[in-house]
């Protein structure tokens, strides 16, 4: 039996630490052994212990995990390197007395500390979640660092294609995310009424954009007696790169459509974040790396409306599963929202997408990829 030692550095229901709970529920018990490090505490904690054959703790020290945004001249980076290189030992210590047979990094600051601290003989995996290239330092950091990684794995084609512009010498692989899909196809909504972005409040996620776009075409939309929904919440720890609530409710009751939209939480129990929608709409303004929410939606039988670029790509053919719309502009997402409520095979669709998410993005699906990379990996 092989050793799998994973590292997430954030503990938050995100989209990566939800790749890797898929992961480790698909795993394959017989021929793999799992443990995972968390170097933060929160809600992951509690989700993968049933997941995993061991759960370790290890925080990291606050002045590394604010480091992306660390600003502190040069006695700020001075003690920083202090901590890195006590918190590198106290890590390759813990690796070094478990010798893992993978070491599965799930994040960058992952991939840069695994990298750092990583024992002779281990495989290291960085799972790739992001585009490398918009990371900034981070992208420098981990091109010096390649030379380390044994294989990349990508969650889409595209941002394999981006991963390998910043580090060509890396090996990579492509494995999708994936979702529980039961066998029987869910009903099609009654009616197309609710529509729904789903998702953090991240600002490239694209809620002014829905906005926009129900404000340009707000009094066909009223006619047809539709209601939109924001479900979702913060998740960084800054206010900088995300949106809150108050400031989309402005921008609703400016432009007039408070009457239009309303605005949910994020419920853990995806049953009932999903009972609320029948279109998901994702509308993100940056190419989307995958597009976690569209297979989720797919697989409870909704209706999925995605930009033309990125992972939604690779998820959603146009007009058979899903609808595309042209990525940053309102009027084409305001049409596709037409398009799909008048769309006249609504059940033929839905049958379409649920086979699309069985067949690529389902638990068994991830469970025959992971079981394959890593036989690959310790095949040697």
């Amino acid at each position: 039996m092989k050793r799998i030692f994973y590292i997430s550095p954030a503990a938050n229901l995100g989209g990566a630490e939800r790749c890797l709970l898929e992961t480790l529920k698909c795993l394959d018990r017989e021929k793999f052994d799992s443990t995972v490090l968390l170097l933060e505490d929160g809600p992951l904690r509690a989700a993968i212990k049933p997941h995993a054959t061991n759960v370790i703790f290890l925080p990291l020290p606050q002045i590394l995990s604010r480091a992306g945004d660390h600003d502190g001249g040069l006695v700020g980076k001075i003690r920083m390197l202090f901590c890195l290189f006590f918190f590198v030992r106290k890590l390759r210590k813990v690796l070094v007395s478990l010798q893992p047979d993978i070491l599965h990094a799930n994040g960058i600051k992952a991939q840069l500390l695994c990298s750092l601290s990583k024992p002779r003989g281990t495989r290291l995996v960085w799972h790739i979640h992001d585009y490398t290239s918009l990371r900034g330092i981070s992208s420098n950091l981990l091109v010096k660092q390649a030379h380390k990684c044994d294989l990349a794995i990508c969650n889409s084609k595209s941002v394999e294609a981006d991963f390998n512009e910043v580090c060509p010498t890396v090996l990579t692989s492509i494995v999708y995310n994936a979702f529980h899909v039961g066998e029987i196809v869910p009903e099609p909504p009654r009616h197309l009424a609710r529509i729904s972005l789903v998702g953090t409040y991240a600002k490239w996620k694209g809620h002014q954009l829905f906005l926009e776009a129900i404000s340009s075409m707000q009094d066909v939309f009223r006619k047809r007696g539709l209601l939109f929904q924001i479900i979702g919440g913060p998740v960084y720890l800054t206010s900088g790169s995300q949106v809150s609530q108050d400031e989309l409710e402005t921008i609703s009751n400016k432009v007039g459509i408070d009457d239009l939209v309303e605005f949910h939480d994020f419920a853990t129990d995806l049953d009932v974040v999903y009972a609320k929608v029948d279109i998901l709409v994702n509308a993100s303004i940056q190419p989307e790396p995958f597009g976690r929410t569209l297979i989720e939606a797919m697989a409870y039988g909704k209706v999925v409306i995605a930009p033309d670029t990125g992972g939604p790509l690779e998820i959603i053919e146009d007009g058979v599963t899903g609808f595309h719309f042209q990525s940053g502009n309102a009027e084409s997402l305001a049409q596709a929202i037409l398009r799909a409520i008048d769309y006249p095979d609504i059940a033929d669709m839905i049958k379409a997408a649920h086979r699309n998410v069985r067949e690529h993005f389902s638990h068994e699906a991830l469970r025959k990829r992971m079981s394959e990379v890593y036989g690959q990996l310790t095949s040697g």
